[in-house]
């Protein structure tokens, strides 16, 4: 293990406070790829010379940039491991991802199709789609473009090629090289970052609420779920404010193993919490990739504010909006009566309407400039709507008039996988392909976890 700064946990917020721990402008997360490769791991033209220089050099960078940023006010985390293919995330990670201000993404030859690297720019990237104040940096190394990059996973999925990357001015690798390259980063954030302040996190304040909850748990109990979450048992030891340390980590967890920590926590929690910590873990089966397209969503405009899940059952669609939105109560999400064949286009209007209108608490007689003007004050309304049961036509016609009435409402769309909707209606789907593996995946970790609170959800149930 590499030197690094603690987690955010490891120290007595009496004894040093975060501007402390961190630096007074936050901590950088320098993502990279320094994991040797084995020559038949390399690219088509590499080899191992090249390969073992741009490590070299990659260090030389690490190493300057560990010099220059601390006295600016940086603090940095740098993990010099890296993944083989179906190797486990380093799950206590998540805590410094999570708490970065800013990141640096160092994209090398290796970078490109690491496992780690994408995993790290994965969860930056899904914090700055839900609005988390993390300021993310790539930057090109050795003979790296920006075509390289979008041909990647990094641009293919993540699109890390719109962020206007760093392309430093001596693309040598070399000592030299490597200083002028720190020196071009380190201005970067210099003039990017400010002091910290107290800057709202939909992400912490999940962490928040849910440490709050494992803090009323033996040190026993928190040992036996990190294990079984896969935490590295020396690390976890290390770990002082073991409790957020944990709900940092759950954000990275498969959702099986999400429940399997659960069980050994909820017998030590009274009810009302159980059923708190419930109904913020409820929703980790969602991808962050899914995820994050229903928060983009919230920021693009009015014609494509509509996500569709292939899904019968509104719990799942729930779900998916409020793991974008990390449970934050700034946020609403409402489900709306189901569109059936039944009743006229103006008849499913107004009963959505006026569902939405109770739902959001405004008044049935508000004009619509009215509404338009309460909305705005509003961070975001998320509605759950099942469109399965009439002619994809009366659903495109409902949403749009919704869209109408209410100004910059966001759609989770639910129909099966093999409805017309999907093949009539341009939706942009959460997942590329949400199969009716992940979704029995996903309504038997929905059931499963409401049974620990009490609560019975069958498998199969659509509400």
């Amino acid at each position: 293990m590499s030197p690094r700064v603690p987690l955010a946990d490891e120290a007595d917020d009496e004894i040093a406070p975060p501007e402390t721990l961190f630096g007074d402008r936050g901590l950088v997360f320098l993502s990279h790829s320094s994991r040797p490769r084995e020559e038949h791991e390399l690219g088509c033209g590499d080899t191992l010379q090249r390969h073992q220089h741009r490590k070299t050099y990659l260090k030389r960078l690490l190493a300057a940039l560990g010099d220059r940023l601390p006295p600016l006010g940086f603090a940095t985390w740098l993990d010099q491991k890296d993944l083989e293919k179906g190797e486990c995330f380093d799950t206590l990670i998540y805590d410094a991802l999570l708490r970065c201000r800013s990141a640096v993404i160092l994209i090398d030859r290796d970078a490109l199709d690491s496992e780690y690297v994408l995993a790290e720019a994965t969860i930056l990237t899904f914090r700055r789609t839900v609005g988390d104040p993390v300021h993310l940096l790539p930057v090109l190394l050795g003979d790296v473009t920006d075509k390289d990059v979008k041909a990647s996973r990094l641009g293919r999925v993540l699109r890390l090629d719109a962020l206007l990357p760093l392309r430093p001015a001596n693309r040598k690798q070399n000592g030299s090289a490597a200083l002028s390259t720190a020196d071009e980063i380190t201005q970067e954030l210099d003039e990017s970052i400010t002091p910290c302040d107290d800057a709202d996190s939909s992400t912490q304040r999940w962490i928040d609420h849910v440490s709050s909850y494992l803090s009323q748990v033996t040190d026993e109990a928190l040992r036996r779920a990190a294990k079984t979450i896969g935490v590295n048992s020396e690390e976890w030891q290390t770990t002082r404010h073991k409790p957020r340390a944990l709900a940092a980590a759950f954000l990275s967890c498969e959702p099986g193993l999400v429940y399997k920590a659960l069980q050994e926590l909820v017998p030590q929690l009274d009810p009302h919490q159980v059923q708190r910590a419930v109904k913020y873990v409820q929703p980790l089966w969602v991808d962050l990739g899914a995820a994050q397209v229903v928060m983009a969503a919230n920021n693009r405009s009015a014609p494509d504010r509509v996500v569709g899940l292939s899904t019968r059952a509104y719990r799942l669609g729930r779900n998916l909006a409020e793991r974008a939105t990390a449970g934050d109560w700034r946020y609403h999400i409402h489900a709306l009566p189901e569109i059936t064949g039944e009743d006229t286009i103006n008849e499913l209007v107004e009963r959505c309407d006026l569902t939405l209108r109770d739902a959001l608490n405004l008044s049935h007689h508000d004009t619509p400039q009215q509404l338009a003007a309460q909305l705005t004050d509003m961070e975001g309304v998320f509605v759950v709507l099942r469109c399965d049961s009439g002619d994809p036509s009366t659903a495109r016609a409902v949403m749009e008039e919704l869209r109408v009435r209410f100004p910059g409402i966001v759609i989770v769309a639910l129909a099966p996988a093999d409805h017309r909707l999907w093949k009539a209606e341009k939706i942009k789907s959460a997942y590329e392909s949400f199969t009716r593996a992940k979704e029995r995946a996903a309504r038997k970790y929905v059931s499963d976890t409401a049974k620990l609170a009490d609560d019975e959800i069958k498998v199969d149930s659509d509400d």
